[in-house]
């Protein structure tokens, strides 16, 4: 089968390799779409996010859709056919963290596109049949079904902030992972929800997606002690202290977005104006909720995929410049037919 390879750092080449045979409890999946992923940009312009470190040649992409091309034995809640997305990680299963239920802190966790472990711009993976979900009906497009992954980290972020009814929230970023904040932010019972980026054509399109209010950080400022709850999905130190204002003493900030820059925070503000910093990484248990969330709004969700590029060598080089640099794009998704 062609894999795509990130060698070194805006170095990418086509290998021919062996596709896998699915084992006990795994399915075969040919992928049929994959998105871009913020990660994947700053893997391929950076060559590390903090800790993680590129250092073999390594697959890129972790978003993933595709066909169940073969069912290993002992599968029984998938078979050939059956239209999925993928969760990323393969955890141990035996330590305290996946014991508890909190499975994306295994530190034996293999995560696609994390070093040293391969990711799915190639055109076969065998997987655990545990972590491969079906795709409903209702959404037909397989690049559509990409965002599911994106939708699982703002399910989970959401899950650890715990919202209350009639919270009004705030969220930096307007990319997929704000987005999928926001609406996992509605679906929990928030208010007013207000999203703040640098790049408006990006707010221009979370407002037509539901954003109540929509702030150009450039020219505006947002209100002082308004909000109950915050997001951060940029990574941006400049985020942290906008936020330690903007949101009410005895509020919740998250922490979703993580760049390869970040080095600070106003930790004394935070503290004297007693607001609880969150942390979320990746996601456990988010899945079918993201799923289901991704269905309901699937008519908005598929207007934010602005650039769809065949699988080769050279557009899935084409994909990861345009995620970086064009400043009207949503998400980038490569599709393999």
């Amino acid at each position: 089968m062609k894999a795509i390879y990130l060698d070194s750092v805006q170095k990418l080449s086509e290998r021919a390799i062996p596709a896998p045979i699915p084992g006990d409890n795994q399915v075969l999946v040919r992928i049929k779409a994959v998105g871009i992923c913020g990660s994947d940009v700053h893997y391929w312009r950076n060559g590390r996010i903090g800790s993680f470190v590129v250092e073999h040649p390594m697959v890129l992409g972790h978003e993933c859709s595709g066909i169940v091309a073969e069912a290993g034995r002992g599968v029984k809640n998938l078979k050939e056919g059956d239209r999925v997305v993928i969760e990323p990680g393969v955890p141990c299963y035996k330590c305290e963290h996946c014991m508890s239920g909190r499975y994306n802190l295994c530190r034996d966790i293999a995560f696609f596109a994390t070093p040293p472990y391969d990711g799915c711009l190639l055109e076969y993976v065998a997987f655990d049949s545990n972590l491969v979900y079906k795709v409903p009906d209702e959404i037909g497009d397989f690049g559509l079904a990409t965002l599911a992954e994106p939708m699982a980290v703002g399910v989970f972020s959401t899950s650890r902030l715990r919202p209350r009814l009639g919270d009004k929230a705030v969220i930096f970023g307007a990319g997929v992972i704000g987005i999928a904040c926001m609406y996992a932010a509605r679906a929990s019972g928030c208010g007013e929800i207000s999203v703040a980026d640098i790049r408006e054509e990006r707010l221009d399109k979370v407002k037509k997606m539901g954003a109540d209010r929509v702030f150009n950080l450039k020219t505006e400022r947002l209100p002082d002690d308004h909000y109950d709850i915050g997001y951060d999905a940029t990574g941006a130190d400049r985020c942290y202290s906008l936020a330690v204002r903007a949101i009410k003493p005895g509020g919740r900030f998250s922490l979703v977005g993580m760049g390869p820059d970040v080095q600070s925070a106003p930790l004394v503000e935070y503290v004297c104006r007693e607001i609880d910093i969150v942390t979320s990484f990746r996601y456990a248990n988010s899945f079918p909720q993201a799923i289901r969330l991704l269905k309901e709004n699937r008519d908005e969700l598929g207007k934010f995929i602005t650039h769809r590029l065949p699988f080769s060598l050279e557009n899935v080089e084409k994909a990861l410049q345009t995620a970086f640099s064009d400043q009207s794009a949503g998400k980038v998704v490569v599709d393999f037919d």
